[in-house]
């Protein structure tokens, strides 16, 4: 009567066996995958920094150590810094910690504890404090295809302390390869912009969309010049907006094609929509001098020759290597990049 039973119970303890087993297996299995990837990680970062040194670059990761098992894969460093003498470049940082989920590597989500300070030749160091910074990466067969960056409460400061030169509520930086091109986006909200010996200007909110012409290659590192301004000489691209919002009242939109010659000089045709047009140019002015004639031209302009489209008024301004006009009438020169 109690063998049918007992040979149930045995039956069901082998079950369980099998599957403690293959449990054992598996996790023997995962541990032994985890830490074979971590060695290979170490190992990458290793070459990285050797490779950079022998261009004359020091990279240095304080404390650095691999975590994250069982299901994450991550690089975590107390400080870091880069020194870099050829260029002069001197940054440094707080922690810092970037980490994968095993199961999907290709996505990268890091953290970076502020303040991150920077010295270069020929500029005053500047020091950018804030509250969080947190950047995610998307790769593709081994190569970057997103990027994207949100920094909470950021705050610019000249070297040396004293009054910051710029903060705001939120700032978002995001690329993005599509084919050869490379679209870009940034926003930055509640800016307060205090030039050095002058009162802060009234905050405003700021918006670029933009796609420039072969830039995905930018994405993989090969920024020429190693500036911005340097790898957008000899460019093009499509400016999808330009926005400022005044926070007491004044917009601006522009959009439109442009291209910039080897020697950094602006061509292009833009669609340029002004809510209180003189608000704007003043802002204008004061942030970039150089490009305060231009501005100021064109606010004058708006009244005799613009249009009204939604409760803006309208003007398309054509610049030609770097010499803007509205029609045959000139409105001034904009400095090369």
């Amino acid at each position: 009567m109690n063998k049918p039973r007992q040979r149930r119970k045995s039956g069901a303890m082998r079950a369980m066996v099998g599957v403690v087993v293959v449990a054992l297996l598996l996790a023997g299995a995962l541990t032994g995958a985890w830490f074979y990837l971590a060695g290979q990680l170490d190992r990458k970062i290793v070459e990285v920094v050797d490779r950079a040194a022998g261009g004359g670059t020091t990279i240095v990761c304080d404390g650095r150590r691999v975590f994250g098992y069982p299901f994450r894969m991550g690089l975590a460093c107390d400080g870091v810094a880069v020194q870099a003498p050829a260029s002069g470049v001197d940054a440094s940082a707080g922690a810092f910690r970037a980490v994968a989920q095993i199961y999907d590597p290709n996505l990268i989500v890091s953290e970076l504890t502020g303040p991150v300070r920077i010295a270069a030749p020929n500029v005053p160091a500047v020091e950018l404090a804030y509250a969080l910074a947190q950047s995610s990466t998307h790769l593709s067969d081994g190569r970057l295809q997103r990027f994207s960056l949100a920094v909470d409460q950021p705050v610019l400061t000249l070297g040396g302390g004293g009054q910051p030169l710029a903060n705001s509520a939120r700032l978002e930086v995001h690329a993005r390869q599509n084919g050869d091109d490379l679209d870009l986006a940034l926003s930055d909200a509640g800016v307060i912009v205090t030039p050095p010996g002058l009162g802060p200007l009234p905050p405003f909110d700021f918006g670029l969309d933009m796609a420039v012409t072969g830039g995905a290659e930018w994405l993989r590192g090969v920024l020429p010049g190693g500036r911005l301004e340097t790898a957008l000489r000899g460019r093009s691209g499509q400016l999808r907006a330009i926005r400022v919002n005044l926070d007491g009242g004044g917009a601006a939109e522009i959009a439109g094609p442009f291209s910039f010659s080897p020697e950094g000089l602006l061509s292009g045709d833009f669609h340029i929509a002004l809510e209180d047009p003189r608000a704007i140019a003043d802002l204008v002015g004061r942030i970039a001098p150089a490009a305060g004639g231009v501005a100021n031209a064109i606010a004058g302009g708006i009244g005799f020759a613009g249009r009204q489209e939604n409760g803006r008024s309208v003007i398309d301004v054509q610049v030609r290597n770097g010499r803007a006009q509205l029609g045959f009438i000139p409105l001034g020169e904009i400095p090369p990049l």
